[in-house]
């Protein structure tokens, strides 16, 4: 079943969202994993090394996407 189309201003507040999401995770990967996760730590967050983590496996994906071949 096909998703209901978002009212225009709705779609314009997830459309900047995106970009927003897209412009920060480039800046973080600029950065070498360590630095990218001590910046994200949070006290009582989750520990600098399972950021690291999943700033890795998210790298890994989207470096995964960009080689695999288009459909």
């Amino acid at each position: 079943m096909a998703r209901p189309t978002p009212p225009p201003m709705q779609a314009e507040a997830l459309a900047s969202a995106g970009r927003l999401l897209a412009q920060a995770r480039a800046a973080r990967d600029i950065l070498p994993v360590h630095e990218a996760a001590r910046r994200a730590y949070r006290p009582g967050g989750r520990p600098v090394e399972e950021l690291e983590d999943l700033i890795r496996a998210q790298r890994d994906r989207a470096r995964a996407k960009l080689t695999r071949p288009a459909a």
